[in-house]
């Protein structure tokens, strides 16, 4: 049985590869995301890839979780 795998930062210049070598060795895979990364054109390409490999989202909405909110300050 393989290991389930939680991600965060997936979406990343490093974390898709990471993400995608999880798949495709046949882990159930999750990441966790950003409300507005599924939105944004520039990851959609990375999105896409996910749900193509059936890579499963966990999405974190900042209002909910307050210390997402300020990681960018």
């Amino acid at each position: 049985m393989a290991s389930k795998i939680l991600f965060i930062g997936g979406t990343g210049y490093i974390g898709k590869f990471i993400v995608e070598a999880s798949a495709k060795a046949g882990h159930p895979t999750f990441v966790l995301v950003r409300e507005s990364t599924l939105s944004n054109p520039a990851k959609s390409v990375v999105i896409d890839n996910f749900k193509n490999l059936g890579v499963n989202f966990l999405i974190v909405s900042p209002f909910l979780f307050p210390f997402f909110s300020g990681l960018k300050k």
